[in-house]
């Protein structure tokens, strides 16, 4: 591993809180900022402040961690508003470090971003993490007008980000081939998003030993996720077959598409059978992995989401649908199992062949937690390191 720990790290991107017990992020992010501090003399972080906290701000971070604040802007309509103290902020953060790098998309004031790089002179490296443009045909979001202006936002922002990358000489990695071929350069690489530390695996030869056979799905509950086609799956299965659904993640954001699945799983007469847990710790959803039989994502667009990964690391098989990253996480087949989007009639012969072969379903285990052994986070952040050492 190179030596790094005598430079600075601007990091941008991710939402913080500073409180009484410090400076805190949602798990995922805060895990990443914390692994590359272990490696900088310092990062300068450089986020959107809230000025208040939920239970998803989950991680303290370490204390060579240095915020350069941006204000709570909540949206990308809400931040244009803020575009000075945005850009002040990149300067900042740019000017005192040695290296930056860039986790998100799309980032507001991205010509200015890519521009100071230029300017100062200093490596970037920019991890895109999902398909904007793929994500906003997933469903009506908001009215007509707006997700036009939001998909000429996103057609501005691609551009400026590939000339910005042009000439800043910057590094791109995207979350799986899908990705990094819409954003190829000479510099972009496919890669598949982590936040597993070495603690964090557990293997089992089988599942579907217990009484009841339990389906686990990890998300965010919003309408890119497709979790109403997990619940016409369920009803579809086999009634002499015990199953249960367990959702957990954060289902407040979007109080309609909460009202249509419960109206759904009334229609279904499965109330007994489904669960909705809401948002967890990372040491619960570690927990939910390890109490479940099936891991099921049917999510409509994705890059490379890390539930699958962690899922994998936890001796469970995996169904997912056939989106965006997620073939560059799983190989059909050997280490998982993929399905068309919006197809429960897919999903349930896929679920049921899972429970019906033991032999498939040890295989898919085995195969899973083999394939993810060196996807950690250290390991990441080790190939970020060497990419922005290497410019």
């Amino acid at each position: 591993m190179c030596d790094t720990s005598h430079l600075s790290l601007a990091l941008i991107g991710g939402r913080v809180f500073s409180g009484s017990g410090g400076l805190k992020a949602n798990f995922s992010f805060g895990k990443i900022v914390n692994a590359f501090a272990k490696r900088y003399r310092v990062i300068h972080l450089c986020a959107p402040l809230n000025d208040s906290a939920d239970e998803s701000f989950d991680c303290v971070l370490d204390d060579n961690v240095v915020l350069l604040p941006q204000p709570g802007w909540h949206s990308t309509l809400h931040s244009l508003r803020h575009l000075g103290a945005i850009r002040r902020s990149y300067k900042a953060a740019i000017t005192q470090s040695d290296h930056v790098f860039i986790r998100g998309n799309p980032v507001v004031a991205t010509k200015s971003l890519y521009r100071y790089c230029r300017d100062y002179r200093k490596p970037v490296c920019h991890w895109i993490v999902g398909n904007p443009s793929a994500l906003l045909q997933t469903h009506k979001r908001h009215s007509h007008l707006y997700d036009k202006l939001s998909r000429a936002y996103i057609q501005m922002w691609e551009k400026s980000l590939l000339q910005g990358r042009k000439a800043a000489n910057g590094t791109l990695i995207c979350n799986g081939s899908e990705l990094a071929a819409r954003y190829q350069t000479p510099k972009t690489y496919s890669i598949v998003s982590t936040t597993l530390s070495e603690s964090d695996f557990f293997y089992r030869q089988d599942t579907c030993q217990n009484p009841v056979i339990q389906l686990a799905c990890t998300c965010y509950v919003r309408p890119e996720k497709g979790v109403e086609y997990l619940i016409e799956a369920l009803s579809l299965l086999d009634k002499a077959v015990p199953f249960k659904l367990v959702v957990a993640g954060d289902r407040g954001r979007y109080p309609q598409y909460q009202e249509k699945l419960d109206a759904l799983v009334q229609q279904r007469s499965l109330q007994d059978k489904v669960s909705w847990l809401g948002h967890l710790s990372y040491t619960d959803s570690l927990k939910l992995l390890r109490d479940s039989d099936i891991f099921v994502l049917p999510t409509l667009s994705e890059g490379t989401p890390r539930v699958l990964v962690e899922a994998r690391a936890n001796g469970v098989p995996c169904v997912s649908t056939n989106v965006g990253g997620i073939p560059s996480s799983i190989t059909d087949g050997h280490d998982g199992l993929l399905v068309p989007a919006k197809d429960p009639e897919s999903l349930a012969a896929t679920i049921t062949r899972v429970t019906s072969y033991q032999e498939l379903r040890m295989q898919l285990i085995k195969n899973g937690y083999d394939s993810v052994q060196k996807l950690t986070v250290n390991r990441f952040v080790d190939s970020v390191t060497e990419l922005l050492l290497a410019d």
